[in-house]
């Protein structure tokens, strides 16, 4: 992802990092999941979380080189899976990279990816088969098939009568009333002084009505009862299958000046009342001046687009962005605003090692809390819950020979009821 101060650019889930594609990933991929690809020259041991002491696995991994930089430049972001730790900045890490090496182009997969399958297997060469034989099996297919099935019938209609015939034999009719007692049954106390009723019969066939017990659990706190963590082989603390599934992340650019569905549905209204209203606003006369101008206007007014009914202006905003493209699972823009779920309080504004400005990057929507799903977890859902995630770095990015790696600042902010 190049740097560009103007468009946004958009992350959205590509297609599976399979076997066939892992020689092509390196650290200028744009993904999802996985390990981090790093250069040669770079160790990173995972990330452990300082709430949980758990590692925290790769959410994404953004290639984001800038223009007046020699260095190759990636960011790395993890997060800890461990619920009592969603919705904490500190659970969050956002590891920045640079290096100088010279990529080896990897050749065409042509070779690798080509199907051992001949085309012309499926298509015009398919006429080669034996026409004879082909017709011959399926005459013989379809004499058996009817074979079977005459049986089939014989046998459903052979057992249905005798079923029948039987049952007929065992009918008997008895018109006693239930109610008399003489095979057991709901019984009238006729001396009782409130309408009451009790039943008679065997203590087998008496059914009994136990009384509601108080429950043993408590049920409000196994509905508030956290997602537990996920059993995978070994200790998880050193597992090294504690990752996401990985897969490519494409890259578009938003469109400017896309409308909404609710942008639409006022034009739509605008429209129909002006075709309404064409009578009226017809038989205006041209010697009333301005009175066309002001029909004209109070139609706009009347369909301005108004206020979202809870108020918040913030959240509306956020949501309208994310529906113009709702795949979206990323958003790129360094050097510019980011959306918010609500204000920022108490954020830093300097880098940890150079002390110059920070500047936002990139946030991660929580449109790809579906997309994170473990690889060997058995219950294949999502381990992460948030609003969103806004990654701050240094806007001189700052760098030297003897630097291994820099981390970034990461603030969560979490969903609004």
């Amino acid at each position: 992802m190049a740097q560009n101060n103007i468009k946004v650019l958009l992350g959205f889930e590509d297609e599976l990092i399979t076997e066939k594609y892992k020689n092509q990933v390196n650290f200028t991929t744009n993904k999802i999941g996985g390990k981090p690809d790093l250069p040669s020259n770079i160790k990173l041991e995972p990330p452990i979380c300082p709430l949980c002491q758990l590692p925290r696995p790769l959410v994404v991994q953004v290639y984001a080189p800038l223009e007046s930089s020699p260095y190759h430049r990636t960011l790395y972001l993890f997060a800890c899976i461990n619920p009592n730790c969603w919705n904490q900045s500190e659970s969050w890490i956002c590891i920045r990279v640079q290096s100088q090496e010279k990529l080896i182009e990897h050749e065409e997969p042509s070779a690798a990816v080509t199907s051992k399958t001949s085309v012309t297997d499926w298509c015009a060469d398919a006429d080669d088969w034996d026409d004879n034989n082909a017709n011959m099996n399926e005459e013989n297919g379809n004499l058996i098939n009817n074979i079977e099935r005459v049986s089939d019938e014989d046998d459903e209609s052979c057992s249905f009568e005798e079923s029948v015939r039987t049952g007929l034999g065992n009918l008997t009719v008895d018109d006693r009333n239930a109610n008399n007692g003489a095979f057991g049954g709901a019984v009238g106390r006729l001396h009782s002084p409130s309408a009451t009723a009790e039943i008679e019969g065997d203590e087998g066939e008496v059914v009994t009505i136990d009384s509601p017990v108080m429950p043993q659990q408590d049920i409000v706190a196994l509905l508030q009862e956290a997602t537990p963590l996920p059993q995978l082989h070994g200790d998880p603390r050193k597992s090294s299958l504690f990752q996401f599934i990985s897969s490519f992340m494409g890259v578009w650019e938003e469109t400017a000046g896309a409308s909404t569905i609710s942008d639409r549905h006022v034009k739509e209204l605008l429209q129909e009342y002006q075709q309404k209203n064409e009578d009226d606003m017809n038989l205006v006369s041209p010697d009333t001046g301005g009175a066309s101008a002001q029909i004209a206007d109070n139609v706009y007014e009347k369909y301005e687009k108004s206020n979202p009914a809870h108020g918040d202006k913030m959240f509306h905003h956020f949501l309208s962005k994310i529906q113009m493209n709702p795949s979206q699972i990323l958003r790129y823009n360094r050097d510019s605003a980011p959306l918010l779920l609500y204000p920022l309080q108490g954020l830093q504004t300097t880098c940890n090692y150079c002390k110059g400005d920070l500047v936002f990057e990139f946030q991660v929507l929580p449109t790809i809390i579906p997309k994170l799903k473990l690889v060997g977890d058995a219950k294949h859902c999502s381990r992460l819950e948030f609003g969103t995630v806004l990654v701050f770095t240094c806007r001189k990015s700052c760098w030297s020979t003897d630097t291994n790696t820099r981390h970034e600042t990461v603030i969560v902010q979490s969903e609004v009821y």
